[in-house]
């Protein structure tokens, strides 16, 4: 008897142990249909060294995690961009929620910032970064900022 009682302790400690290991455990993944975002640009304005940006954040608002303004001056310099030329953000405003000048309500965004050289034109886009490292970016198109006089 006493054989068959340690045959069924040992069964059951097997079995335990056992049982820890059966199974896959891997770490949450994001779901690239519910936790990505786009941004699309509704409206701009630029006042001097200021500029205004209204956009939309269409699908995850909610993992907008901050926004980078990119910018270049455009020039004939050889550090400055052309209108025709590739895109190369030479400058970048972070803005995060919590900061001055960065406001998402519900899916609508407004960011404002004073950076710039009122009498230059600039190109800029707007790059949304995903509190989900695993997915990228969402960055709207280029546009041009073009100077306005200050009022």
């Amino acid at each position: 008897m006493r054989l068959w009682i340690n045959g069924i302790a040992v069964s059951l400690v097997v079995m335990l142990l056992g049982g820890c290991a059966i199974g896959v455990k891997k770490w949450p993944e994001a779901v690239k249909e519910e936790d990505r975002f786009e941004l699309k640009l509704l409206e701009g304005s630029r006042n001097g060294q200021c500029m205004t940006l209204r956009l939309a954040v269409e699908g995850a608002a909610n993992r907008l995690e901050s926004v980078l303004v990119q910018y270049e001056v455009v020039g004939e310099k050889s550090d400055e961009g052309c209108i025709g030329c590739p895109f190369i953000p030479r400058e970048a405003e972070l803005l995060q929620p919590g900061d001055e000048g960065f406001e998402l309500s519900g899916n609508d965004l407004t960011l404002s910032f004073c950076t710039f050289e009122p009498d230059r034109e600039y190109r800029f886009r707007v790059a949304g970064v995903n509190a989900l490292s695993s997915l990228p970016s969402a960055s709207t198109a280029v546009y041009v900022a073009d100077p306005s006089p200050s009022q």
